[in-house]
């Protein structure tokens, strides 16, 4: 199967862009879930 180097690259465009995104966003949910722990457990500091 062929592929016409234009395309090729804007496959590979999409894909980082897909990995950029997913990063970005499970780095989001990460902090989203350590902020609803602080907020559920109380802080036990002095």
């Amino acid at each position: 199967m062929y592929i016409d180097p234009t395309a090729g690259s804007l496959v590979l465009q999409i894909l980082a862009a897909a990995a950029l995104s997913g990063v970005v966003m499970a780095g989001r949910v990460r902090d989203g879930v350590k902020s609803f722990f602080r907020s559920i457990i109380p802080r036990r500091g002095p």
